[in-house]
């Protein structure tokens, strides 16, 4: 993901799960009803991401409503497509997905639940968030992505200009606001659209903050990711966003038309890439398999049995043709394998167990081989082909270089094929009694709360991190970790604060001198007793020198603001 800071992907800011009340209904979308209630509780949650980064700008109420039920509606039109195609994301892909954003962040899984919860979001809400995120990701994959076709030439002409001669270029991180259009817009529809781009830019360049105009127009899906989308270098990027390349950190384009709509790009970072490394040559082999699984409950005679049957398959594939192999791997394997005719596709030593290995690379091209064990089960393999790799060549670079131009296709493809999905949906707009009345109580009292309030707390706010940095610049080690909660959570690496507070004793007594200089502070508070502070950190001791992303948690107590949780950002690689 191209945001740093994974507890908020997928969930933007989740607030309580109430009990929906009978609704009155904002639209109908093929049959399928959005509520009122919905479209509010959306509409709440984005006028709270906007107080939360300190906007002095809100969009009047019909801009928020209107920005909240076409999220919704895009939304409902993928959901509707996945059921159509009856895609499934399993209690396992979920809770690995869970995982995989505990990890992230130094977190186990359940430390996450805390820690969104601190944050103030509903865990419940974020699994559902996230559950929807991926069969939305699943869905692009099949209806979209799976369909791109990358020519060889194309291949061999990005091998030509940016791998064949390996140098430092520059890459940047860029960001977007989108606004779409239908696939033939009257010149009424285009005017307007074009217009309203161009006010957003100059809003923009008046000064006006990128994420929080993302949050309010943007109509692309890294919306949710404050519109970043990602990092990119001459080439990987699609022709139209090229000249974004070479524009400086905060500049900004020209709205850039394509068949989808209108695009707004600004530079938010840049950094230099430096060639990887090459290594040594290797072998790579080609092969297919057919697995037959032992259960770990099986009995001896069980055992026996399935070997037995092994060796049979084993006997009937050593002279057949690839096809046939293939024809009955997918009807007998059992791997994951079994529905591509159980093929591994190419891999070199190193990839696979060691018994399966040590078979394929003595095998010759055509050849079937006989049962082999692994961990796995019993397996009987037919080596393809085999090959020997230069790590710089064409060969080898191929699929990275085929995933980088499907990546740029996908820019073009992927708006392309939401527009269509609203093209050909039935779509019914109702309106919400009362609204303007909900948000304009509601922006009253956001006004209200975010005066003197939040000035004062932002002065206490300050003054703490201000104390924690000099403290463990000056390597006051007792002042630095008076910084800290007394219920700090220190993650998964250390077995208790008491553990964790003697590694960082140990970590700064053994500098000479440490230096530490914070910029780009933004806080953000989640309630009077409760905040969080995003900065980034230059940290030098001893000659070593590093930038990073930080992410404090404070929480209020008696002696004024501690650190409860601190996180530095996953790179948005």
């Amino acid at each position: 993901m191209p945001f740093p800071f994974l507890l908020v992907v997928a969930l933007l800011f989740s607030l309580p799960v109430r009990a929906e009340p009978i609704d009155s209904i904002a639209a109908v979308v093929n049959n399928e009803a959005i509520t009122c209630y919905q479209v509010e509780q959306d509409t709440t949650d984005l006028l709270m991401q906007l107080r939360q980064s300190d906007s002095t700008f809100l969009p009047s109420t019909e801009a928020l409503n209107q920005r909240s039920l076409d999220a919704r509606i895009v939304k409902a039109l993928q959901l509707q497509q996945a059921r159509k195609l009856e895609l499934k994301i399993s209690k396992d892909e979920l809770n690995n997905a869970i995982e995989n954003v505990a990890d992230r962040n130094n977190l186990l899984p359940d430390q996450l639940k805390d820690a969104l919860e601190q944050q103030g979001v509903n865990f419940q809400r974020f699994k559902d968030n996230l559950h929807d995120q991926l069969l939305i990701s699943k869905l692009i994959n099949i209806a979209v992505r799976s369909k791109l076709q990358i020519s060889e030439e194309a291949i061999e002409e990005y091998y030509r200009k940016y791998v064949a001669v390996p140098k430092a270029r520059r890459e940047v991180q860029l960001g977007q606001i989108f606004l779409s259009l239908p696939a033939e817009p009257s010149p009424e529809l285009l005017a307007r659209v074009r217009n309203k781009a161009r006010s957003i830019r100059q809003q923009l360049v008046s000064g006006k903050d990128f994420t929080q105009l993302v949050a309010i127009y943007s109509e692309s899906p890294d919306r949710q990711q404050q519109g970043v989308m990602g990092w990119f270098t001459a080439g990987a990027i699609t022709q139209r966003f090229a000249p974004a390349l070479e524009l400086p950190v905060n500049a900004v384009t020209q709205p850039i038309r394509s068949p989808s709509g209108f695009h707004i790009l600004k530079v938010l970072n840049e950094r230099w890439k430096q060639p990887e490394a090459v290594g040594e040559s290797y072998d790579e082999a080609h092969a297919r398999h057919i697995l037959l699984r032992i259960p770990a409950s099986a009995d001896e005679a069980t055992r026996a049995k399935i070997r037995q049957r092994a060796e049979g398959i084993a006997s009937d594939m050593k002279d057949v043709s690839d096809e046939v192999f293939a024809t009955r791997a997918k009807e007998i394997s059992q791997g994951p394998s079994a529905s591509r005719g159980g093929d591994l596709g190419w891999f070199k030593k190193g990839s696979m167990v060691p018994e399966f290995e040590k078979v394929v690379f003595s095998m010759q091209p055509g050849q079937t081989s006989g049962v082999v064990k692994t961990k796995f089960g019993l397996h009987i393999i037919r080596l393809i082909a085999r090959r020997h790799v230069d790590p710089n060549s064409l060969q080898a670079n191929r699929d990275k270089i085929s995933q980088i131009l499907s990546n740029v296709e996908m820019q073009e493809q992927l708006p392309r094929w939401i527009a269509s999905l609203r093209a050909d949906a039935d779509i019914q707009y109702r309106s919400c009694p009362n609204s303007n009345a909900t948000l304009a109580r509601l922006q009253a009292s956001a006004g209200a709360q975010e005066t003197l309030p939040s000035t004062a707390l932002n002065t206490e706010l300050k003054a703490a991190l201000r104390r924690w940095q000099q403290a463990w610049s000056s390597r006051d080690i007792d002042a630095y970790l008076a910084s800290y909660s007394s219920h700090f959570n220190p993650g998964k690496r250390f077995a208790s604060l008491a553990a964790w507070k003697d590694a960082r004793r140990r970590a700064i007594a053994s500098k000479k001198q440490i230096h530490i200089a914070t910029s780009n502070i933004k806080i953000s508070h989640l309630d009077q007793g409760h905040a969080r502070i995003e900065f980034s950190q230059h940290y030098e001791a001893d000659g070593l020198a590093r930038n990073d992303t930080k992410l404090l948690l404070m929480e209020k107590d008696e002696s004024g603001w501690k650190i409860t949780r601190e996180m530095t950002a996953v790179p948005a690689d």
